[in-house]
């Protein structure tokens, strides 16, 4: 029970998350939120879009950065806590790029002129810029600095986690080691060859000579 322990704290954790981001949810877009779908209004046009959709990727993302700022304080020494976190980051990178395309998608088909807009294929890239708006650019290239930001930190938090292993392993070895070594310079010191035997001989030669 006792190993399980840490784990138990760290999904209690997650149910925290979870609720905070619920009611973050319901703040944000009102008790309508908690229907099986949520109609966003924009531009004259109604989007349906199932409240898991909102809710899973507020909830990896508060997940993510809570656990990578809580984790400060133990230098990621903690296993749990590294998995949960790198576990969610992926996700999160996953859901991000997701999100990322289906901006795009949805400026150029539903906002985008009609004259400018024939198709994705026939589209080219200078068409596909005019398409979409400069607040899209703006929600895409955020998107983006953020998908970074994870990257980084899921490779230091993993750095972490490396550093953290590979230094009780070097400590055992050591301390197991019975012959000293010179970590500067890698090179093993001579043990002193104890000659007091030899001296004790020599001295008991004399007195009885």
């Amino acid at each position: 029970m006792q190993k399980f322990k840490p784990l138990f704290f760290e999904i209690v954790w997650l149910g925290v998350i979870l609720n905070a981001t619920v009611l973050i949810a319901i703040f944000v877009f009102g008790w309508t939120f908690l229907g099986s779908h949520f109609d966003i209004r924009l531009h004259e046009t109604y989007f349906s879009v199932s409240s898991w959709k909102i809710v899973l990727p507020l909830f990896v993302f508060f997940a993510f950065f809570i656990f990578l700022v809580k984790e400060i304080k133990y230098q990621y020494s903690r296993k749990a806590s590294n998995i949960i976190m790198l576990v969610a980051g992926a996700i999160l990178i996953l859901l991000i790029a997701t999100i990322n395309k289906q901006v795009i998608i949805s400026e150029m088909v539903y906002f985008g002129d009609s004259s400018v807009f024939p198709s994705l294929s026939a589209m080219g890239e200078a068409q596909m810029k005019k398409a979409i708006s400069p607040a899209m650019h703006v929600v895409s290239n955020s998107l983006t600095v953020i998908q970074f930001i994870v990257t980084i930190s899921m490779l230091y938090v993993a750095y972490k986690m490396g550093r953290n292993y590979v230094a009780p392993v070097a400590a055992i070895v050591d301390k197991n080691n019975h012959t000293p070594v010179n970590h500067t310079n890698n090179t093993i010191k001579p043990k002193a060859i104890p000659q007091v035997k030899a001296k004790v001989e020599n001295k008991v030669d004399k007195l009885t000579s």
